[in-house]
C-alpha cells in the first residue's frame, strides 16, 4: 500500500440516477493526505465546514473502475485503504446532502474491487521481434465487453455434487430427490449403479422422464420425471430393494460417466495411465472396462479441460489479489492486451509473480541469477520466463516467474524491469546473470541493468560450436578452456586446442570470451558456474505443471516452492558442521591437490606457491586473493591458499566465504510462503473478466520433451547414461579394436573368440535341422584376422591418434577432469610466475590471445554462419 494519496472533494453538482448512477461535477477541491490519517468523520466534517453541506446523509467514493460505493463508517475507510495502489492514488469523494434524495449504491465492505493487483495495458507482440514494447496505464474510459454475470458468479455461489473416489454419496436414492436437468439425473443413476455394483437397464427415456429397472427379475424400479411445479426433475417412483447379486458388467458405465469420474485425476495429470484407470475400476467397483472405452473417457476429460483453461482467466485478477493479500509485500502484475482493449475486449497478455519470502531469501544467496524461458504445454500457448538463484548446496532457488505471450526483447525487458524493482538491483552492479543467449535477452539485460555482469551457458555454446567440431578430444579441451581460472591457463589450453585444429579454436573465440571463461569472470558473486543447468533443472521440475490451466499451473508451482523451502530448511539443520556439504566436498578436493604444492613465505602476508612443475602462484592472505583466481571466484580456498594457510598454521576452513555457512543457508530458507485460500474465498468481480490468449491448435501430438543431441546423455532405467554412438569398441584384455573382453579371441588356444564359437555352433544346428530334405548353402566365416582389421568410423572429423575420445555427458565432473589435466603437463609452460590481474570486481579484458575469430562477410558486410547462431 502506498503512503500518500490525493483526496478530491466533488461538490456543487447534482446526482443522476438514469441510465446509471452518476454525478455532474461542478466544483472540485484536492487535499494531500497520508493514507493512515484518512478518517470517516474528518471527511464528513470537510464537506460540512468547507463546502457548504448542511449534513452528510451519505458519503460515496468511486473505485478503481469508476463504480460508486457507499462508505458508512471507518470500516469502509479501512476497506478503501486496502485498494490504494500506485494506479489508484487519486480518490474521488462525493456526499449526499440532507435535503437530497438518498442514492442506491453498494456498501464498499460487501463488494470490494480486486484492483490491488497492478493491472496494466501493454502492446501485443506480433510474430516478428518487438524491440520497443511500451507499457500504458489503463484509463477508466475504455469500453469493456459485456460478460455473462451468471457464469462468472457460479465460482462463488454454485455447489455441485462432489464425485468422491468410492462414490459413497451415490449409494442410496430417495423419494423426492431433485435434479436440475435430466442429464444430471442420468449421471447420478449411473454412479448409483457403479457404487452398488448393480446392472441396471433403461426401460424408457426421453426429455421429460426416464425409467430404470434391474436385470434378472429384480424388483428394483426407478422413475424420474419432470416436476410440474418447477423446472427440476424429481424421483417419483422408487422400489429400492435388490434381490440380484453383484455384477461385473455395467451398461450405465459409459465413457461419459467415466470421464466425469476421472475428470480431476486426468486434468491434474494428463499423462494419467489407462492401466491405472482400469485398476481403480476393478478394485473399487469390480468393473471390467475395455481400454478403448477408457481412452474415449480420457479424451473427453481432456477436452473439457479447454473450458477450464478459458475460465481460469476470468478469475485471474481475483487470484492475484488473493496472493497479495495472503503474502503481503509480494509483487503481482498483470498486463492486458492494448490491441484487444481498443476493440472493447480485455484479453490477457502477461503476468508476473515474485513472493515477498523469495525476495527476502535471495538476500542471503550468492548474487547470481539464472534466466531462462520455457514453453507452456497446455491449450493456451505462451512461455514461462523464470529467474532462479542458487544456494550453497548448488540447489536452484526460484525467485520470480512470469507468463508471457512469447520470448523476445519486449517481454524480457518487461520481466527484467520488474525483477530489478523486486530485488532492488538498481543498475545491476551487485548481480551477475547467467543465460542461454536467448533471443532478445542480451539486449534486455544490457538496457535494464547495464552494470550487471552477464555469463553465457557453456553447454549451449558447445551445442552450437559442436555442429562443426564434434571430436571428443576437442570437446574436452573446449570445456577446459571454460574452466581455466587465469589467463595464462586459458591461453595454454587454447593453444592445445589449436594444435588439434586451428579453425576450431578460432570458431570458439567467436563467442565473447569474457562471457564464458572463468579467467575473465567477475569475482563478487563467488560462483564458479559456467552453465545454466540449475535453471534448466527448475524448468524440468515444473514440467507437469506447464500442461495445466494458468491458475492450476501457478498454484502447483507455488505449492512446490512452498514445500521445497520447508524441505531444504530441514536438510540444512542436519548439517554435521558449519560448512555446506557441497562446499566441503570441493574443499576436500582442493586439500588433496595441495599435497603436491611447494610454498615459500615472504614474512608478511605473501606466499609463493609452486603448483608441481607448472606455474608459480602468489597468495595474499590479507587481500584474500590468489593469482589462480579459484579462491576469488568461488569463495572457497584453493589448493595454493590451503598450502599457504597450513604453513601459517591457520585452519583453512575459517576462510570459506560466509555464503557457504550454515547460518546463511538457514537465513535463506527462514522465510516461508504463506498459505493461500481456496477459490471460494476469492472476490470475483465481473468487471475483471478477461479472455485468454488466442488458442493455437497444432497438428499432431504435442511434444513434451526436447530432442536431445546425439552425444547427450539420456535417462535409462532411472540413471543418466552417455550415448556410445560414434565411439570405437576396444578390448580390455588384448587392446585390439572391434570386440570386447567377453568376445576376445585370445581366450582360446585356437584363436577363436567365444562369440565365434557360439556363432559356429548355431550355424551347425541350423544345418542339422535342415538335414535330409534340404541343402543349405553358406559362405565361409570371416577369419579372426579379418575381424581384427575392421574398424568403426570415428564420430566427427579425423584428428589423428587422439587419446580415449570419450563423448561428453550432460554434466562433466570438473574435479575428475581437472585431476586428469594436472596429470598432463603441456609442453612450453615451464615455471612461470603468475601475477594479479583484473579490476576491483575481478573482471579482466582478454589480450594477446593466440587465435582470433574469423571474420565472415556477406556482400561486404559483417555476417555469421548458421552454425554460429
Amino acid at each position: 500500500m502506498i503512503e500518500e494519496v490525493d483526496i478530491v472533494f466533488n461538490y456543487g453538482g447534482n446526482w443522476v440516477i438514469s441510465p446509471k448512477l452518476g454525478y455532474n461535477i461542478k466544483f472540485q477541491h484536492t487535499w494531500y493526505y497520508n493514507t493512515c490519517l484518512v478518517c470517516y468523520d474528518d471527511l464528513c466534517e470537510a464537506f460540512t465546514s468547507k463546502f457548504g453541506f448542511k449534513e452528510v446523509q451519505q458519503l460515496l467514493v468511486t473505485g478503481p473502475s469508476g463504480t460508486y460505493y457507499v462508505i458508512e463508517d471507518n470500516d469502509g475507510i479501512k476497506t478503501l485503504q486496502y485498494l490504494f495502489s500506485k494506479d489508484f492514488k487519486v480518490i474521488n469523494f462525493y456526499a449526499v446532502d440532507a435535503h437530497e434524495l438518498r442514492v442506491f449504491a453498494t456498501n464498499i465492505i460487501y463488494h470490494t474491487e480486486s484492483y490491488s493487483v497492478d493491472v496494466e495495458v501493454a502492446t501485443d507482440c506480433d510474430y516478428s521481434d518487438v524491440e520497443d514494447d511500451t507499457l500504458y496505464e489503463m484509463g477508466n474510459n475504455c469500453e469493456i465487453v459485456e460478460y455473462n454475470v451468471e457464469v462468472l458468479q457460479r465460482y462463488e455461489h454454485e455447489k455441485e455434487r462432489v464425485v468422491c473416489d468410492g462414490l459413497e454419496k451415490f449409494k442410496e436414492l430417495e423419494m423426492g430427490m431433485t435434479f436440475k436437468t435430466i442429464q444430471e439425473a442420468r449421471q447420478v443413476v449411473s454412479f448409483y449403479a457403479m457404487a452398488n455394483k448393480k446392472k441396471l437397464k433403461t426401460k424408457k427415456s426421453d426429455t421429460k422422464r426416464i425409467r430404470y429397472e434391474c436385470y434378472d427379475g429384480c424388483p428394483f424400479t426407478l422413475l424420474i420425471s419432470k416436476d410440474g411445479k418447477s423446472a427440476t426433475f424429481k424421483v417419483k417412483t422408487l422400489m429400492p430393494k435388490h434381490t440380484c447379486g453383484d455384477s461385473f458388467v455395467n451398461p450405465l458405465a459409459t465413457y461419459h460417466t467415466l470421464a466425469v469420474y476421472f475428470k480431476d485425476e486426468v486434468q491434474n495429470n494428463p499423462k494419467y495411465p489407462i492401466k491405472d484407470m482400469r485398476g481403480i475400476l476393478e478394485k473399487k467397483f469390480k468393473l471390467n472396462v475395455s481400454r478403448s472405452k477408457l481412452k474415449r473417457a480420457k479424451t473427453m476429460a481432456l477436452d473439457k479441460l479447454e473450458g477450464s483453461f478459458k475460465d481460469d482467466y476470468n478469475r485471474l485478477e481475483a487470484y492475484g489479489q488473493e496472493l497479495r493479500q495472503s503474502n503481503p509485500g509480494s509483487d503481482v502484475v498483470i498486463n492486458i492486451s492494448k490491441d484487444a482493449l481498443e476493440q472493447g475486449i480485455r484479453r490477457f497478455l502477461r503476468m508476473y509473480i515474485c513472493f515477498k519470502a523469495l525476495k527476502d531469501g535471495w538476500k542471503s544467496l550468492r548474487p547470481i541469477i539464472g534466466l531462462d524461458g520455457t514453453f507452456l504445454k497446455g491449450k493456451c500457448k505462451g512461455q514461462l520466463l523464470v529467474a532462479v538463484g542458487q544456494d550453497s548446496m548448488n540447489h536452484f532457488y526460484p525467485i520470480a516467474w512470469a507468463v508471457v505471450e512469447k520470448e523476445n526483447t519486449g517481454t524480457w525487458t518487461w520481466f527484467i524491469q520488474l525483477l530489478r524493482i523486486s530485488l532492488e538491483l538498481k543498475n545491476g552492479e551487485i548481480v551477475t546473470f547467467m543465460s542461454d543467449m536467448q533471443k532478445g535477452l542480451l539486449d534486455a539485460v544490457a538496457n535494464v541493468v547495464p552494470e550487471a555482469h552477464h555469463r553465457f551457458c557453456v553447454r549451449h555454446i558447445e551445442s552450437n560450436w559442436c555442429k562443426k567440431w564434434r571430436s571428443g578430444e576437442e570437446k574436452k579441451l573446449m570445456w577446459w578452456c571454460a574452466w581455466s581460472t587465469y589467463e595464462e591457463e586459458f591461453k595454454d589450453t587454447l593453444k592445445v586446442l589449436g594444435n588439434v585444429d586451428e579453425d576450431s579454436a578460432s570458431d570458439l573465440l567467436h563467442f565473447p570470451v569474457i562471457k564464458w571463461c572463468r579467467a575473465y569472470f567477475d569475482t563478487q558473486c563467488k560462483n564458479l558456474m559456467v552453465d545454466n543447468n540449475f535453471t534448466e533443472s527448475f524448468n524440468s521440475w515444473i514440467l507437469e505443471a506447464r500442461q495445466k490451466p494458468i491458475i492450476k499451473m501457478l498454484e502447483e508451482i507455488r505449492v512446490k516452492v512452498m514445500n521445497m523451502l520447508v524441505k531444504n530448511e530441514k536438510m540444512g539443520r542436519k548439517w554435521q558442521n558449519d560448512i555446506s556439504p557441497t562446499a566441503m566436498k570441493l574443499y576436500n578436493d582442493y586439500r588433496l591437490m595441495a599435497t603436491n604444492c611447494i610454498v615459500e613465505f615472504n614474512g608478511d602476508y605473501g606466499y609463493e606457491v609452486k603448483d608441481g612443475d607448472t606455474d608459480t602462484h602468489t597468495v595474499n592472505l590479507e587481500l584474500k586473493k590468489c593469482t589462480c583466481r579459484l579462491w576469488d571466484l568461488g569463495g572457497i580456498p584453493c589448493h595454493h591458499t590451503i598450502k599457504a594457510l597450513l604453513h601459517k598454521k591457520t585452519e583453512p576452513l575459517e576462510e570459506v566465504h560466509y555464503w557457504y555457512r550454515k547460518e546463511a543457508y538457514l537465513l535463506t530458507y527462514k522465510h516461508k510462503l504463506q498459505p493461500v485460500r481456496g477459490s471460494q474465498f476469492w472476490k470475483i468481480d465481473p468487471a475483471q473478466a478477461m479472455e485468454p490468449p488466442k488458442m493455437v491448435k497444432l497438428v499432431g501430438r504435442p511434444k513434451m520433451k526436447r530432442n536431445r543431441k546425439t552425444d547427450e546423455a539420456s535417462l535409462r532405467k532411472g540413471a543418466w547414461k552417455q550415448s556410445r554412438k560414434g565411439t570405437i569398441m576396444r578390448c580390455n584384455k588384448c587392446g585390439d579394436f572391434n570386440h570386447n573382453a567377453k568376445g576376445c579371441y585370445k581366450d582360446h588356444e585356437d584363436g577363436e573368440s567365444s562369440h565365434e564359437r557360439n556363432k559356429k555352433a548355431s550355424s551347425q544346428k541350423s544345418r542339422s535341422r535342415a538335414g535330409k530334405n534340404s541343402t543349405v548353402e553358406y559362405e565361409t566365416e570371416a577369419s579372426p584376422q579379418q575381424f581384427q582389421t575392421q574398424r568403426l568410423t570415428a564420430y566427427g572429423p579425423e584428428i589423428g591418434n587422439e587419446e580415449d575420445p570419450t563423448l561428453r555427458p550432460m554434466v562433466i565432473s570438473e574435479t575428475e577432469t581437472r585431476m586428469e589435466k594436472r596429470s598432463r603437463i603441456f609442453e612450453g609452460i615451464g615455471s612461470r610466475k603468475i601475477v594479479f590481474k583484473g579490476d576491483a570486481r575481478g573482471i579482466l579484458t582478454p589480450s594477446d590471445l593466440p587465435y582470433s575469430p574469423k571474420k565472415t562477410t556477406w556482400k561486404g558486410k559483417k555476417a555469421v554462419r548458421t552454425d554460429q547462431l
